[in-house]
């Protein structure tokens, strides 16, 4: 079986609300589509994260000075177990 996955990469939160409503109703829309939410850096807003995943274990999240191998291997491993 294939998934399909978005991964979606970010460094901060949504800072207009219409801008949040617009990825919220787009995420809503692909429901046979696995999203990845991906957050780096200080300035992510978790919260609004989990709004547009099913479930907010799939959030991964790193620092901003974080190895290129282990954000890699985590991004895999969300991917794996979807």
């Amino acid at each position: 079986m294939f998934w399909q996955v978005i991964i979606f990469f970010t460094d901060h939160k949504t800072s207009l609300k219409h801008e949040r409503g617009l990825v919220e109703n787009q995420v809503k829309d692909m429901k046979d589509i696995k999203l990845l939410p991906v957050a780096v850096g200080p300035h992510v807003n978790i919260r609004e994260l989990e709004t547009i995943t099913d479930n907010k274990l799939d959030i991964i999240h790193f620092g901003e000075y974080e190895k290129p191998e282990t954000v890699s291997t985590r991004i895999w491993h969300g991917i794996a177990i979807t």
